[in-house]
């Protein structure tokens, strides 16, 4: 009987012992270091992709539709004279409807406006040239078959990756210089890396390459050509990277 509270005892005593040793001490927090740095590299663009626009306006939607047809076919063979292939030419945007600039306010009801007196029919097409010398030229032959406008030109270039890869190592070069120069003027010195990442819109996890288009209104009126032919000189393209670490702060012996 004895024996037996004797074990009793010793189950009880482990039992509260027990959870308490199971809980383990919470380590001091490792203090951090924090830092950013950016990366830009400058590439020079050697192809284009323009915007080319027809509008067509008449008194039904279907009379506007044809006559955009028979103008934007124009457009699309000179464009083929001009150098571009079938795959270089794709369609952009196409609608069809009232024009909202044709409306009229009935006499006598302010703010009730009239059946529309015309539709307006818009064909964009996205062509693009391999060749920056030939932008200039594409957009003459464009104006002079009936093409209305010239919505953009964007400029684009195929190393963008290379130039991105470029930049983030400079990026990544200058937020650890950063993180180095912050911990010796703490009095320490940087400890291990504990995060590396780069950001962009929405804060991607990857690398966001930023401006590597450049959109310009092309200034050009009239649709039966050009008394001087179109002169077009793109600027470098900036590819940039902004890149985001953490390491360990390891504290110096003072």
């Amino acid at each position: 009987m004895r024996t037996r509270l004797a074990l009793a005892l010793v189950f009880l005593v482990a039992a509260r012992i027990a959870p308490a040793q199971a809980i383990p001490s919470q380590a001091p927090r490792i203090p951090e270091i924090t830092a950013s740095g950016r990366g830009e590299v400058a590439i020079t663009p050697d192809r284009a992709t323009v915007l080319v626009s027809v509008e067509s306006r008449a008194a039904s939607a279907a009379s506007a539709a044809t006559a955009n047809s028979a103008k934007m076919s124009s457009v699309l063979d000179a464009l083929r004279r001009a150098g571009l292939s079938q795959s270089d030419l794709t369609t952009s945007m196409y609608t069809v409807g009232q024009d909202p600039r044709s409306l009229r306010v009935a006499p006598g009801m302010p703010g009730v406006p009239v059946m529309p007196v015309e539709f307006l029919a818009r064909n964009t097409v996205r062509a693009s040239v391999r060749r920056i010398d030939d932008v200039g030229k594409v957009i003459d032959a464009a104006l002079a078959a009936g093409a209305t406008s010239i919505a953009s030109v964007q400029f684009s270039s195929p190393s963008t990756d290379e130039a991105r890869r470029t930049a983030i190592s400079m990026a990544a070069s200058q937020a650890q210089k950063d993180a180095d120069a912050l911990a010796r003027a703490a009095g320490g010195s940087l400890g291990r890396l504990v995060s590396l990442s780069s950001t962009g819109p929405g804060a991607f996890s990857t690398p966001y390459v930023s401006d590597t288009y450049f959109s310009a209104e092309a200034m050009v009126a009239g649709a039966s050509g050009s008394i001087y032919p179109t002169m077009i000189n793109p600027r470098d393209l900036t590819v940039a990277v902004s890149v985001f670490g953490r390491w360990e702060f390891v504290p110096g012996n003072r």
